[in-house]
């Protein structure tokens, strides 16, 4: 089996140039939806002609608010619990900004076996499909080991 054979084509994606704030709020509003699979959220960053740029991840935007915030005075730690001074430091900064900038990629004929491999490297959750650089599918790692055991059912 093939990349093409277990792909959701249906691709959350979002331009470099979205503010985090508006990233930010499609997660929220398509936490739910099918096509995010609920447990891996996170947004395939495509530029101006559709072809990937990167990954923006939960974790990504997380780690873009506490930048800065380790601090050895427990005081300061204790002001911080406003999150409204956290959002105060990613309001003006585009997807582009924190991303996660060269994401690994496959093509529509990479093999099960490999994609497996990438995934167990690297411990992804979602690993994008691109044909001539333009994002056509996303592969999520449950699908895939389903797609590997199924016959264990057989």
């Amino acid at each position: 089996m093939k990349a093409r054979d277990i792909m959701i084509t249906d691709v959350p994606t979002i331009s470099r140039k979205t503010s985090l704030k508006d990233a930010v709020l499609k997660l929220k509003k398509n936490y739910g939806d099918k096509s995010f699979l609920n447990a891996a959220p996170g947004l395939v960053v495509v530029n101006e002609w559709g072809e990937l740029s990167g990954v923006l991840m939960p974790l990504t935007i997380m780690q873009a608010l506490l930048e800065d915030t380790t601090s050895p005075d427990p005081s300061t730690k204790e002001n911080m619990g406003s999150f409204e001074h956290l959002c105060d430091k990613i309001k003006d900064k585009l997807v582009e900004d924190v991303m996660e900038r060269e994401p690994i990629s496959v093509t529509e004929d990479a093999l099960l076996i490999d994609i497996a491999s990438l995934f167990v490297r690297y411990r992804f959750q979602r690993i994008p499909v691109v044909r001539d650089k333009k994002v056509v599918g996303i592969i999520y790692r449950t699908p895939l080991l389903f797609a590997m055991t199924n016959s264990l059912f057989k």
